[in-house]
């Protein structure tokens, strides 16, 4: 009886080595010329009409134009996730049918749109050959990146080079931001020119225990309100003024 058994064994483990070849075969993936005509349909269901694809060894290799960063990153997205595909080559250029003057007028228009995008952040930057550049300082990690999409997201935009500087995680630093922003806002010299504005032009940027004023005023005279609201507002270690003068900024 012992004997039969493994004898029972054996065929039973013959028969399943045997099959595994068939069950591997059942789960592979898609051969190159399947994979071209998925990820085609792909994306012409998604709109992406002038993208162009070719497949080589289940690499997807993505060509054609578009008129936007985040159109050539959503195609490779796209891409990507089509099962079988092991990894995305994206040649996808953006038309460069705008000027960088137009492109800058339109991300700064959609960044002060952004109903995310306060007096605590300061977000400013250029515009070259349809690559954006960022600067300034965020006080929220996650607003690295959401403004970053948005420059994505403007017509003629080739690249994004991320400069922005996320602030330290501060209770010290956020009280700090509330009682300058109170003491600015809350003049009454000031309250009536700037703390009604859908978005307040005078900027608080605080790191460290230190503050610094960005932004643009209307005249000097407001400039030296500005500076005496926020030193008169409390504990902080050092204040910057960095704000302009409209005409000046104008100029």
């Amino acid at each position: 009886m012992k004997a039969k058994l493994e004898m029972l064994g054996v065929v039973l483990l013959l028969s399943a080595l045997a099959g595994a070849p068939l069950a591997q075969a059942a789960k592979s993936p898609a051969d190159d010329a399947t994979l071209t005509v998925a990820v085609t349909k792909r994306l012409r269901d998604a709109n992406f009409d002038s993208v162009g694809v070719a497949v080589n060894n289940h690499l997807v290799m993505l060509t054609g134009a578009v008129d936007r960063l985040a159109k050539a990153e959503r195609a490779a997205q796209i891409a990507k996730k089509t099962h079988g595909v092991t990894a995305v080559e994206n040649d996808i250029r953006v038309l460069a049918s705008r000027s960088d003057e137009q492109i800058a007028a339109d991300l700064t228009h959609q960044i002060r749109m952004f109903p995310f995008y306060d007096i605590f952040d300061y977000v400013t930057g250029d515009v070259k050959d349809g690559v954006v550049t960022l600067r300034g300082a965020v006080h929220l990690p996650q607003r690295y990146n959401d403004y970053a999409n948005l420059a994505k997201q403007v017509s003629g935009v080739a690249a994004v080079k991320n400069q922005l500087e996320v602030l330290p995680n501060s209770f010290f630093d956020d009280q700090i931001r509330v009682r300058v922003a109170r003491a600015i806002y809350g003049s009454p010299d000031l309250r009536s020119r700037y703390g009604f504005q859908a978005l307040p032009p005078i900027h608080i940027i605080v790191k460290n225990g230190d503050v610094r004023l960005e932004g643009v005023v209307a005249n000097q005279l407001d400039k030296q309100l500005v500076e005496r609201a926020a030193r008169f507002a409390g504990t902080y270690f050092r204040l910057e003024d960095n704000l302009q003068v409209e005409q000046a900024a104008r100029a």
